[in-house]
């Protein structure tokens, strides 16, 4: 006999009449909403042992490359290092297709790049306005009427790390081609994975970078209105609508007048499909020991050339456009300011790289427990580490249905080990063995809400613990006719792609995750652990 069934037998049935005496409103209540118009009854609860251990994901699918997923659900660009003695280090790049403007890449007649702008928005939250500061002086900036100026302050959303360290960011062309359907069924969307390998090109950008809420404003000097390159004739203001912030990387001039400006072949310019296969899209390398992990609005980012072109043109009767000295002038050449934005759309993907070495996950993750399980469990998103939940074996299975039982209720409660900061919000707990949802997360009568998941707090506002109600999963495991087969569970951090879409639900759980969040929790181990997972089980027969 296991020594789940004789826990069970011993403990659940031993003090079933005595827990069924005294058991609380709450669970009388969702008895006889269960068992409305049925034969008398009998009520208990239990509890269950259960084993958990660690998964290591090598990779997980980063690619935006899925018709079928609302542009809200697409997922996010993940950029940066991190490195901490619990889950170990990380870096991510992010890497794109560079999409042709709207209006075409006819840079006109004697064209000269002022700018190239890398520009990728953060997750920002306006809080209120903050007074104007010099970056050159550090000395506030002071309005003509002799006060000082006040600007948007923003809070920045989604960095994980320590956001005061400086590492370095290096921009190649890539080399790679990013086909959006799979050679080898073109019927089909291709799949990226965190682990892909890219070729690189030439180098666009390198030099250090830390996040900064500051960085609003883009200035653009304009040197080529006059003739003489040597003086400022103009700088441009460059900010979005609500001034919210973004990372800018001034990128390669000599690299883009080469191959944009005084390419000679306009068929590589013609539509996107030639585009793409002739620049092939941007590579954003991340590299340090230690800095911030950043999701980042990578759908909104774009590229754009600001240049100089000459425009034949008639001037107004009291205007001098080209500075000759005679006003009004018919087909005059004007030197005239221009920009060319690019989006960074088509296909978008990441990079993951992940080093375990001294972490105090390094034991757990590459040499598991897989037959007594763990003290501490250590879950990351990311190409992190899920865990591996054993609830019931066959033998447990089987004694289980004889007993004719009905799950009222049935509970999987994890408890956060000590006081942490930056972990998730929501956990996914899934059928691991078949890769598919647990039935009470889409279940019509239950759904995501009741199933649960969410990060609890408690009485005095601290983070406590995740729990998940799988009564319906549990009550098909042990039906007497027609039960499904039972699985290992997993336990993962949950992203906007894991909800069923549209109204043909797909049980299958997809591999997207690329939020690097990370959360220590009690693991089975010991039996004197009032915090250790177990199974909860309020049942009647």
């Amino acid at each position: 006999m296991s020594k789940r069934i004789a826990i069970f037998k011993n403990i659940g049935i031993g003090l079933i009449f005595l827990f069924g005496i005294v058991s609380c409103e709450k669970d009388l209540e969702d008895i006889a909403v269960d068992l409305t118009g049925q034969r008398p009854f009998e009520v208990g609860d239990s509890i269950f042992e259960v084993i958990a251990y660690h998964r290591n994901v090598d990779s997980n699918r980063v690619d935006n490359n899925e018709p079928d997923n609302a542009q809200l659900n697409a997922p996010l660009g993940l950029l940066g290092v991190n490195s901490d003695m619990t889950f170990g280090a990380m870096n991510s790049d992010l890497i794109s297709q560079v999409l042709l403007p709207l209006t075409g890449a006819d840079f006109g007649d004697n064209a000269i790049i002022d700018r190239v702008v890398l520009d990728i928005p953060y997750f920002s939250t306006r809080d209120g306005d903050q007074s104007a500061v010099d970056p050159a002086t550090g000395l506030p900036i002071i309005n003509e009427g002799g006060d000082t100026l006040k600007v948007p302050n923003f809070i920045l959303d989604s960095i994980y790390g320590n956001k005061d360290l400086e590492y370095q960011i290096a921009v190649f062309e890539l080399g790679t081609f990013l086909n959006s359907l799979d050679p080898e069924d073109p019927t089909k969307p291709k799949s990226y994975y965190s682990d892909k390998e890219y070729e690189l090109r030439d180098e666009l950008f390198s030099g250090g970078f830390k996040p900064n809420r500051n960085d609003t404003v883009l200035y653009v000097e304009r040197r080529h209105l006059d003739g003489d390159p040597t003086t400022v004739d103009d700088i441009d203001t460059i900010k979005t609508e609500t001034a919210a912030p973004s990372i800018k990387f001034d990128l390669d001039e000599q690299f883009f007048k080469e191959r944009f400006v005084d390419h000679d072949n306009p068929f590589d310019f013609e539509n996107n499909g030639n585009f793409v296969r002739y620049f092939r899209g941007l590579y954003v390398d991340a590299e340090g020991f230690d800095g911030s992990l950043l999701n980042l609005q990578v759908s909104n980012a774009s590229m754009t050339i600001y240049y100089t072109n000459d425009v034949v043109t008639d001037e107004p009767d009291d205007e001098d456009l080209n500075g000759n000295g005679i006003n009004g002038e018919e087909d005059v050449v004007v030197k005239t300011k221009q920009g060319q934005r690019y989006n960074l759309g088509g296909v978008r993907t990441s990079k993951y790289n992940r080093n375990y070495t001294g972490s105090e996950i390094e034991r757990p993750l590459t040499n598991p427990d897989t037959e007594t399980g763990e003290i501490n469990l250590y879950l990351q998103g990311a190409a992190g580490s899920e865990i591996i939940l054993e609830v019931f074996d066959e033998e447990t299975v089987d004694y289980l249905r004889q007993q004719n039982f009905l799950i009222n209720e049935a509970n999987l409660v994890f408890y956060l080990d000590g006081d942490q900061n930056e972990i998730p919000s929501r956990l996914l707990l899934y059928k691991y063995d078949f890769n598919s949802f647990v039935d009470d997360f889409y279940s019509f009568r239950y759904g995501a809400d009741v199933f649960g998941g969410e990060l609890e707090y408690d009485d005095e506002g601290n983070p406590e613990k995740y729990k998940f109600r799988i009564t319906e999963y549990i009550n098909r495991v042990l039906k007497g006719d027609e039960p499904i087969a039972m699985s290992r569970l997993a336990l993962r951090n949950l992203v906007n792609t894991d909800f069923p879409q549209g109204a043909v639900r797909d049980t299958t759980v997809s591999d997207w995750n690329w939020i690097p969040k990370g959360v220590i929790l009690h693991g089975n181990k010991p039996k004197d652990n009032q915090k250790r997972i177990k199974l909860e089980m309020f049942f009647s027969k």
